[in-house]
């Protein structure tokens, strides 16, 4: 639905325009020119040092060999890079002239390596920003590594962990059961005779990510002051941000913690298993953790043949997706089948814990309010909600209000059950995009995460309705932010808030002398009295406006005990407050004649 309402050209011409400069690569000519840092000062930035003139080089060989010779000339690299070295010159191959730009940034960005490759996986999160068409080529994204000799990574295991091998372990498997560019992964058997998964940072790894984030963080500012479509993008923050995760992935304790604490988050699931981390042998660079034996998630013909239901492991799975996501605010952001191994009882072992996201309690109620909104048919509301993303851009308020009043419309008298969660989320990313705000990249990497969770659903269960499975923690959720007690904890801090501001001391714009100021001190305490009488007339309504609300809520929930089908103490609330409210309009009316 989202490139139905998009035109097809355009959305890919942003989209290539957005995925070139986000690998370093911008496709637009130079619109303004920077008066504070001038291109020439980013490019010889770049072309610093020796490894960087190098790598630049190598980086430009295989730009022009995927045809994005121009891409190089229009960033005006092209003359930097030929006098740092020969530039490789190559034509197109046959195969590549039949690809689409996406398909051939792709295999560009799988030959430049893996900090690039971790690019491609983190713009696959963006469905904000592209099409779903360069969101498929970039979840296509896999790392062509060949594997290390394990004889060559046993100083490195050794060192990282302060012993001989062969006093932790009692047998390795040399040949890797997978490999990435930035590691590998091992089978091991312990001293004491566990079977352990062996994970080893690849050696000089590091440096070189090191020096692509530089050049990375040169050219993403390069091409923000070339364009001025692309500054909305902010290539700027976007490679910060992704620079903050690859070095957080380079470090395996941090995804060990992540492990523990989203095992402690989902320990009432007895049929759930995390691995468990090995700490007094693993480090920065070598992680050992427990080996679980099962079928892979994606292997669903194995899964039929052993008896599993597959309906039922589709919804154990969604429930805890869920759980961590809105209940915890701590989730897994990349729970596509293979991270997912299914044990005899249906039970589910979760892998791999590199890609985390969080979701901030002000972020979980801004999902809150959109939902409700959706839900009541409130499009201002929810555009309000929408337009807090614009981060001070000028947007047009009622426009927006328009566009949510027709994905309302579009879905509403939909039941759960036929509800297309994918199209949902691409139509609102639709409007954000299309009003030029920013998705929040935690909401970002939310929407990326449930889409592939609903992929996997259906992969089991073709059947599978996730929004249907979120439906009672929503409930949930709702009710407890609309309890009585949450109501009044709420009311009470408000109140505290205005008698706080009546008893601050006023802002010192300067220094007045008595006579100056304008006020009769034989006034001054009669003022006071009555602006404190008028925040206690506040506080009594903000009061009395919860108990209206708690008592109509605990009414048609029909809170126990509730003879008849009416809560008595829903009933008495609501008459109390009523009868408050009351005495308070007839104050307020014979204090209003007063000070006429």
């Amino acid at each position: 639905m989202l490139l139905a309402r998009v035109e097809h050209l355009g959305a890919c011409r942003k989209a290539t325009v957005l995925s070139v400069t986000c690998c370093s690569l911008a496709t637009t000519r130079p619109k303004r020119t920077v008066q504070h840092q001038p291109t020439g000062t980013y490019v010889v930035n770049i072309v610093h040092t020796g490894k960087n003139i190098l790598r630049m080089n190598e980086l430009a060989a295989i730009l022009l060999k995927y045809g994005f010779a121009d891409v190089i000339r229009r960033l005006g690299l092209s003359t930097p890079v030929e006098h740092a070295g020969k530039l490789v010159r190559s034509s197109m191959k046959p195969d590549m002239l039949r690809m689409g730009t996406a398909q051939r940034l792709r295999h560009a960005m799988e030959e430049m390596g893996p900090t690039f490759v971790k690019l491609g996986q983190v713009l696959a999160t963006r469905v904000d920003m592209f099409p779903m068409d360069w969101i498929t080529e970039f979840e296509k994204l896999q790392d062509q590594a060949q594997p290390i000799p394990f004889s060559t990574l046993t100083p490195h295991i050794e060192a990282a962990l302060g012993k001989p091998i062969d006093t932790l372990f009692s047998h390795i498997n040399p040949d890797p059961i997978g490999v990435a560019s930035i590691g590998q992964v091992h089978s091991a058997l312990t001293r004491r005779g566990q079977k352990v998964i062996l994970k080893i940072q690849k050696p000089g790894i590091g440096d070189k990510i090191d020096s692509d984030l530089r050049l990375l963080d040169q050219l993403a500012k390069l091409a923000a002051d070339n364009s001025i479509e692309l500054r909305r993008y902010r290539p700027v923050e976007l490679v910060r941000e992704f620079k903050r995760s690859l070095i957080r992935e380079l470090d395996f304790t941090i995804e060990g913690r992540n492990a523990e604490r989203i095992r402690k988050n989902l320990k009432e699931f007895k049929w759930l298993r995390i691995p468990k981390v090995y700490w007094e042998m693993s480090s920065s660079t070598v992680q050992v953790q427990q080996q679980i034996e099962g079928i892979p998630a994606k292997s669903v013909e194995r899964l039929e043949s052993a008896g599993l239901d597959r309906v039922l492991i589709a919804r154990r799975g969604a429930l805890a997706a869920w759980k961590m996501a809105l209940e915890d605010g701590f989730f897994h952001a990349d729970p596509h089948p293979g991270n997912f191994i299914i044990m005899p009882g249906n039970r589910i072992a979760m892998l791999d814990f590199g890609m985390v996201g969080k979701l901030s309690d002000s972020r979980r109620e801004q999902i809150l309010q959109i939902t409700r909104a959706m839900v009541m048919r409130e499009a201002e509301q929810c555009a309000g909600v929408l337009a807090g993303w614009a981060e001070g851009q000028p947007i047009k308020f009622d426009q927006l209000v328009s566009d949510v009043e027709d994905v309302i419309n579009q879905y509403h008298g939909v039941s759960l059950s036929q509800l297309d969660i994918s199209a949902l989320l691409n139509d609102i990313t639709a409007l954000v995009r299309n009003h030029n705000l920013v998705l929040p990249s935690d909401i970002a990497l939310l929407i990326k995460a449930i889409i592939t969770l609903e992929g996997f659903g259906r992969l089991l269960n073709p059947n599978f309705d996730l929004i249907s499975e979120a439906e009672p923690l929503l409930k949930r959720m709702i009710r407890t932010r609309y309890s009585p007690l949450r109501l009044a904890k709420n009311l009470s801090l408000r109140a505290l808030d205005v008698v706080d501001k009546v008893y601050a001391p006023p802002p010192v714009s300067g220094q007045t002398s008595p006579g100056e100021t304008g006020i009769d001190p034989r006034h001054l305490e009669r003022l006071i009295t009555r602006i404190e009488r008028g925040q206690y007339r506040q506080v009594q309504t903000l009061l009395i406006t919860g108990g209206l609300l708690a008592g109509a809520i605990m009414l048609s929930g029909r809170v126990p005990p509730a003879p008849w089908g009416i809560s008595v103490f829903g009933f008495i609330m609501f008459i109390s407050s009523a009868g408050w409210a009351a005495w308070l309009m007839f104050v307020s009316r014979r204090f209003l004649r007063e000070w006429e």
